[in-house]
């Protein structure tokens, strides 16, 4: 499958590869984009997928409010038993998470290969985001 959703001022291209969704966000996440953002990101949850890949290399400006978004994505994963990935290669991407000691609450990975091994490798992650015991998958930054 393959297809896009596009929104006035954001695209998120989606491709399923297997049992994975991966969605990839172009453009920025802001206060104008983040309701289209999310609103695609759950849509990609609907269906069958085990997992879902969020892609943010294409991203120009990610701030405090696409963390918000993700972890909110990462909540109602669990809720799915949908296991869950970020993307976040990029500096503009990966600081902000950083910053925010997020990166292993979205099982956050340097490349798409890294986190199609993480979704796949774990049948499901240990835990949600509000148990301690949930490590999601080690990475080392930059």
């Amino acid at each position: 499958m393959r297809g896009e959703v596009e929104q006035p001022s954001v695209m998120v291209e989606v491709t399923t590869v297997e049992d994975v969704v991966i969605a990839v966000v172009r453009d920025d996440v802001d206060h104008d984009t983040f309701r289209e953002i999310r609103g695609a990101l759950f849509t990609c949850m609907t269906g069958r997928a085990a997992a879902l890949v969020v892609d943010l290399d294409d991203v120009g400006f990610f701030g405090s409010i696409g963390i918000a978004v993700l972890l909110e994505v990462r909540q109602r994963a669990d809720q799915l038993g949908v296991r869950f990935a970020v993307v976040a290669g990029r500096r503009t991407v990966a600081q902000p998470i950083r910053l925010t000691d997020t990166q292993d609450l979205l099982h956050v990975q340097r490349t798409r290969e890294d986190a199609l091994t993480a979704v796949r490798r774990h049948p499901r992650f240990t835990g949600h985001l509000d148990d301690p015991t949930d490590t999601g998958s080690a990475h080392s930054w930059p």
